[in-house]
């Protein structure tokens, strides 16, 4: 009889093994399907990331614009100091060596 009760001791904590490891199965499926947890977050990151990239590229573009009209600006300053340059001196060309 001790011996029917080990076995069945066994077999009752081979059960309780098993229905625990099937509910933590289906707890991580229920996680990882389409509209899991898992899934819900990967989505939720990459929408903020898009946000973020949105953000930047509009930061950026501005950005380049005040690049592109400082670069006009220099080259019109450049252009304003060479002529100058050329008045008061009254030189065009010079030899470089």
């Amino acid at each position: 009889m001790t011996e029917s009760r080990e076995q069945n001791k066994r077999i009752n904590q081979h059960k309780r093994l098993i229905d625990n490891l099937r509910e933590r199965i289906q707890s991580v499926e229920l996680d990882i399907e389409p509209d899991g947890r898992i899934s819900n977050g990967f989505d939720a990151i990459e929408l903020h990331l898009e946000d973020l990239e949105s953000r930047l590229s509009k930061r950026l573009d501005g950005h380049e614009k005040r690049f592109d009209r400082l670069e006009h600006k220099s080259n019109q300053l450049a252009a304003k100091l060479d002529i100058i340059i050329e008045h008061l001196t009254n030189i065009n060309d010079l030899p470089e060596e």
